[in-house]
């Protein structure tokens, strides 16, 4: 069975906290992807994603506000890079989560996996 390590995006984006929507959301158009996780002096905190861009202009948010106004930024999920698919798969669909950061077993942040990933893994199995 394949492991989180093997379908995850890598490396993952991070910004720092007091980084604006406008450079976020330029950051991720430019990098073709879907979330970023948010940190504060290099320490993961949250993270930003599509949802939460289309979520902050529908709500006022201004372009230069910073994404510490707008990210979710409590609690931060993450997952180790040798879970199996399987177990994420069925984690991030009781939470609801579309994309999750990746840890290797020293806790630095390796990797991001989204639900693309991983319904285009499960699929071909």
């Amino acid at each position: 069975m394949k492991r989180v390590k093997d379908v995850m995006s890598s490396p993952v984006l991070q910004v720092e906290a007091n980084t604006t929507l406008q450079e976020t959301c330029k950051l991720m158009l430019e990098k073709g992807v879907g979330s970023v996780v948010v940190t504060e002096n290099g320490v993961p905190r949250g993270i930003f994603t599509d949802r939460d861009a289309v979520k902050a202009i529908a709500s006022g948010a201004s372009a230069m506000d910073e994404l510490r106004t707008v990210a979710t930024m409590r609690d931060l999920m993450t997952v180790e890079e040798d879970v199996d698919i399987v177990q994420v798969a069925k984690l991030m669909a009781e939470k609801k989560i579309r994309h999750l950061p990746v840890k290797n077993k020293e806790g630095e942040l390796v990797g991001m996996v989204s639900v693309t990933d991983l319904s285009q893994e499960l699929k071909e199995m």
